[in-house]
């Protein structure tokens, strides 16, 4: 009797009456999920190939992969014990099965009645294949955003939990990129993929928001490639999680505790309150700046066709917002510092996208208060307590003011000073540009090569330091930077403590600080070191250096250097195998951060519960 209990309970708390078999089904699901995703990426890739000369296996498989994914989850409806509930739970699946089922529909009802079917060869079969391409990777997509929230609300470690999603990010955008549809067809013969390190380069430069290149973007990559870039470096700036926590928000489905806390991490928000509200405004006020910088941009393309208007328009707003520094125009925007869509638009795209979003949701909340406060002084509303502006807030926004000015003001200096007649090639513009790209955004006005070996370094400082915590940059960021400098400080005026605008700071701040920049300076070192042993180039120095800190601090810019027979190439396209291996890995670190990957490998840290006596040392 206690046996058979026991099993009632475990079949109502798994809310199904057959277990095992919807356990096994879950298992089916994923591999044959896995296998029709492959089939897609597949049937793209040689479908061009004029070897091949059966094409309906692979749309074969897709279709059937669909039904299966339909049929499996119409028995798990038939054994749910709480059918009321099973469409809420599986909202997801569900919505795409009714989609596809619908989208099925109306092609073997209406599709011959389309006047594009009637001019064309494309009939029902190929319809209903793409119809399920599309559900396919919908699903997909789907079950990976499951997969990641499911890892967020469980004992998975935040640090590990990012590493692995950037990872994955990168392996399959370096597939995508494989594919011959994603290069551009060339002028005769049929179309290839890129080769693996090219893809993997791609893609991790994409994904890590560096924007650096080993191919020409315009020209090597098709509109299918740049749209797979735009994705990648899309996603890559927000975050995986980020996605995977808005998309069940939208869903309706609540976020956990543990979730909450994996992603208040994450995002380096201060409160668990605040996550939920910070996601939506993250995704929205992303949107619909990128939206309207797109609209802003597209008179810079005036003369091209209305599609490729809008798609140039949309990429270089998201590439600048994201601080990815991809741009598929010729030579980025050399020359072009003077139009106010680059010196205002895009730079202003740059500077909010590497602010970081709790500061921007700050600022926000911060103005709307202020406003419903003065609107009391009429006696339109109740008044409310002053909101306070957060710490990081004020010190991601002087040490940003600052480090602008300082830089153009450093760069127009340095480069006219520099030049015989004392006016020199640099403009305000193109100072001012610079100065704002440098701080991981990856676009230039101007030919990086012919810098000043001065102003080389002081963008390698500017590099360096990088955007603001939980933004779309990278760096050491502006609060390790500030906090280093009011270390400084302290140590001058001889207190024993760090204190900033009225707060006083904790010291296992001020060490995670000091830990952040001397891994990435020692990550700078030692891909510098390796580049000058692959290359054998000593004479590079400084553009190594300028290679490895636009690398680790994933800002996309590349110096040039001349070539045997006249001309130059940028020092991204010059390197070796073994040395683009060197930048996939600086890329990559320089993204998810030395710091977390150490604590990724290392898992949770438990403290010590012993001190050992106190001892001084010398310093020099």
């Amino acid at each position: 009797m206690d046996v058979d209990l026991q099993k009632t309970r475990r079949v109502v708390l798994r809310n199904t009456e057959q277990p095992q078999w919807v356990e096994r089904f879950r298992r089916i699901d994923f591999v044959v999920l896995t296998v029709g995703i492959a089939a897609v990426l597949l049937s793209h890739s040689v479908r061009e190939s004029a070897e091949y000369h059966r094409p309906w296996e692979f749309p074969a498989m897709v279709v059937g992969a669909m039904l299966w994914l339909t049929l499996s989850l119409g028995l798990r409806y038939r054994w749910s014990l709480a059918k009321p509930t099973f469409f809420t739970r599986h909202r997801g699946r569900v919505g795409v099965i009714l989609l596809w089922v619908a989208s099925l529909i109306i092609v073997i009802i209406l599709g011959p009645a389309l006047p594009e079917w009637t001019s064309s060869e494309f009939g029902r079969w190929d319809g209903i294949v793409v119809v399920s391409q599309i559900a396919l990777l919908l699903r997909g997509v789907t079950a990976v955003l499951i997969g990641l929230r499911g890892a967020a609300a469980g004992s998975f470690n935040p640090a590990l939990l990012l590493v692995g999603s950037f990872v994955g990010l990168i392996a399959f955008g370096t597939i995508l990129l494989m594919l011959p549809r994603a290069r551009a067809r060339p002028e005769s013969g049929p179309a290839e993929g890129a080769p693996f390190v090219t893809a993997l380069f791609t893609s991790t430069s994409a994904a890590c928001v560096t924007g650096l290149i080993v191919e020409d973007t315009p020209t090597y990559w098709s509109r299918e490639g740049q749209a797979v870039i735009l994705v990648l470096f899309q996603i890559g700036g927000l975050g995986i999680m980020t996605f995977g926590a808005f998309f069940g928000l939208i869903a309706g489905s609540n976020v956990g505790l543990k979730e909450h806390a994996t992603l208040s991490d994450m995002l380096d928000s201060e409160g668990l309150g605040d996550v939920r509200r910070l996601l939506l405004a993250i995704l929205t006020f992303t949107f619909a700046m990128e939206l309207l910088g797109a609209v802003a941009l597209s008179s810079l393309w005036s003369d091209e066709p209305f599609g490729e208007r809008v798609f140039m328009s949309l990429f270089h707003s998201v590439s600048s917002f994201c601080n990815a520094g991809f741009a598929i125009t010729e030579n980025s925007f050399v020359g072009m510092a003077d139009h106010w869509q680059v010196g205002i638009v895009l730079a202003w795209l740059i500077i909010v996208g590497g602010l970081g979003f709790a500061v921007l949701f700050d600022v926000v909340r911060y103005l709307k208060r202020t406003v419903e406060n003065r609107r009391h002084a009429f006696g339109l509303l109740r008044e409310r307590p002053v909101e306070r502006v957060a710490l990081t807030t004020k010190i991601v926004l002087t040490s940003t003011i600052t480090l602008l000015l300082a830089g153009t003001l450093g760069i127009l200096l340095l480069e006219r000073t520099a030049t015989p007649h004392g006016s020199g090639p640099m403009s305000l513009a193109d100072a001012w540009f610079q100065s704002v790209t440098f701080r991981t955004a990856g676009f230039n006005t101007v030919d990086l090569g012919q810098l000043m070996p001065s102003t080389k370094l002081l963008s390698i400082m500017l590099m360096f330091i990088g955007a603001s915590p939980g933004s779309t940059g990278g760096g050491v960021k502006t609060v390790a930077f500030a906090l280093a400098f009011l270390g400084l400080l302290s140590v001058l005026r001889g207190r024993g403590h760090i204190e900033c605008f009225g707060r006083r700071l904790p010291d296992a701040l001020i060490h995670r600080a000091l830990a952040v920049m001397f891994l990435s300076l020692m990550l700078i070192m030692v891909t510098t070191l390796l580049l000058l042993q692959y290359e054998d180039h000593p004479e590079f120095f400084l553009d190594y250096m300028f290679e490895a800190t636009s690398a680790v601090g994933t800002v996309g810019v590349s110096s040039t250097i001349p070539v045997d027979g006249g001309g130059t190439i940028s020092v991204t396209q010059s390197l070796s195998t073994p040395s683009r291996l060197v930048i996939i890995a600086a890329m990559f670190l320089g993204r998810v951060g030395p710091l977390t990957l150490l604590l990724a490998i290392a898992g949770q840290a438990s403290s010590a519960r012993y001190q050992y006596p106190q001892e001084k040392v010398t310093l020099g």
